[in-house]
C-alpha cells in the first residue's frame, strides 16, 4: 500500500520542473572553447573546427553515428596532449568564469520555488566553478564528467595529436550557415575538413590511446540531454507539459522540441537558430531575470498564462499585473530601466526573423 502524503494531500506538491542549460543563460563564456584557447596552440581555431565538423555531421551529412555534442569528446585528447591536468582545468574554468548579471540571485528564486535541475554539455571543472559561484548543489547539474589525469598518454602520441591539431588548424574555416533539415551544398574546402576530421575520428583515433580516453567519459549532447528529460519525469513524475527547459545551444533543440510538442514551456534564452525553432517562447536579454518572471508564471498559471503575459509585454502592463512574486517583477523592471527585455511567442510567421536576430545576439554575446 502506498503510504500517507501530508503534502500531496495539502496540494503542495510540485507539478511543475525546470531544466535549463547555461551558454547564454547563466554564463556568457563557453567554457570548453576557453580551456582550448588557453592549453592548445591556436586553440580557438581548433575548438571552432571541431564544432563545426560536429555539426556538419549531425545536422548535415544526418550520419547515424553523428550528433551534436561530441565536440567535447573530441577536444578531449588534445588538451590531455598539451598538458591540461584536472586541477589546471578547475582553476582556468574559476578564473575565466563570466557570469550573466543577476545569475545567482534568479538561480536562488528559481531553486527555492520549484525543482530546479542544470543540464550542460560542459566539463565537470566549469559546472564546479559556475555552481560554486551560484551557491547551488553541484548534484542539481548534468555535465560532461571527465578526469584528465586517471589517464597516461605517451610522448609519442602526445606529439601526434599536437601535429594533428596544427593540421586542422591550417584548414580553412567553413563560413556557411547551415539550415536545419535543409539540403546544403557543401564548398570543397568543406569537404576536405570533413575527410581531414574523418582520417582522424573515424580512423586514427582508433589505433590510439585517445579511442580508450574518450569512450571512459560520457559527454553530454543533444541525445543526452533528452534521455534526462525522460529520466527526471520518471522521478519526479512531472510530465513534459509540467516542465519548464531553458535553453540556446544545438545541444538543446531535442529537449526543447519535446517540451514544446508537448505544450510545456520551451523557451530560448539567446538561442541559437536552431534553438529558436524549436520553442515556443524566445528571450534577447542580456539580464536574465525576465527568465524567472516567465518561468514564475508558468510555475503558477500554465503554459497559456505565459503566452497571454508576452502578448501583453509592455512596462504598463507588468506594473499592475497581480504577479505572485511582486518582489521579482520590481527587480526586473528595475534591471531594464530603458527597455523592457525582448520576449516573442514563437510561430511559424516570425521564426525566420527571431532566429536570425537571436542567433547573431548570441554569437555577440559569447565571443
Amino acid at each position: 500500500m502506498n503510504e500517507f502524503d501530508p503534502a500531496a494531500e495539502l496540494g503542495l506538491e510540485h507539478d511543475k520542473q525546470l531544466v535549463c542549460s547555461c551558454k547564454g543563460f547563466l554564463q556568457t563564456n563557453n567554457s570548453a572553447r576557453d580551456l582550448c584557447k588557453r592549453f592548445v596552440s591556436n586553440g580557438d581555431k581548433l575548438y571552432d573546427m571541431v564544432a563545426r565538423y560536429d555539426d556538419i555531421v549531425a545536422y548535415v551529412l544526418n550520419r547515424t553515428e553523428g550528433r551534436s555534442g561530441s565536440t567535447a569528446r573530441y577536444i578531449a585528447p588534445f588538451l590531455k596532449a598539451y598538458g591540461m591536468t584536472d586541477y589546471s582545468a578547475l582553476e582556468y574554468c574559476n578564473e575565466a568564469l563570466r557570469p550573466m548579471p543577476e545569475a545567482k540571485r534568479v538561480m536562488g528564486h528559481l531553486v527555492d520555488t520549484l525543482p530546479t535541475f542544470i543540464s550542460t554539455s560542459s566539463y565537470e571543472h566549469n559546472m564546479m566553478s559556475l555552481c560554486d559561484f551560484l551557491d547551488i548543489p553541484r548534484g542539481l547539474a548534468e555535465c560532461t564528467e571527465i578526469s584528465f589525469d586517471d589517464f597516461d598518454m605517451t610522448r609519442h602520441e602526445a606529439k601526434e595529436l599536437r601535429d594533428m591539431a596544427n593540421r586542422v588548424t591550417g584548414l580553412r574555416m567553413p563560413t556557411q550557415e547551415y539550415k536545419l533539415n535543409t539540403p546544403t551544398k557543401l564548398q570543397k574546402y568543406e569537404v576536405e575538413m570533413i575527410k581531414t576530421f574523418d582520417e582522424m575520428f573515424i580512423g586514427r583515433y582508433q589505433d590510439m590511446f585517445t579511442s580508450e580516453f574518450i569512450k571512459e567519459f560520457r559527454a553530454v549532447g543533444a541525445n543526452e540531454k533528452a534521455y534526462y528529460l525522460i529520466d527526471l519525469r520518471r522521478r519526479t513524475q512531472i510530465d513534459f507539459d509540467g516542465t519548464a527547459f531553458i535553453g540556446g545551444d544545438i545541444t538543446d533543440i531535442l529537449a526543447l522540441d519535446a517540451v514544446c510538442d508537448r505544450g510545456g514551456l520551451a523557451l530560448s534564452f539567446n538561442g541559437c537558430d536552431f534553438a529558436v525553432r524549436k520553442s515556443n517562447i524566445a528571450v534577447i536579454s542580456r539580464d536574465c531575470t525576465v527568465a524567472a518572471v516567465l518561468v514564475q508564471e508558468f510555475y503558477n498559471e500554465g503554459i497559456e498564462a505565459v503566452f497571454d503575459l508576452v502578448e501583453n509585454w509592455n512596462r504598463e502592463t507588468l506594473k499592475k499585473k497581480d504577479f505572485p512574486d511582486p518582489y521579482l517583477m520590481s527587480a526586473m523592471l528595475a534591471s531594464n530601466p530603458k527597455k523592457l527585455p525582448e520576449v516573442h511567442i514563437v510561430n511559424k510567421d516570425n521564426v525566420d526573423e527571431i532566429a536570425k536576430k537571436s542567433d547573431k545576439y548570441r554569437k555577440n554575446l559569447l565571443r
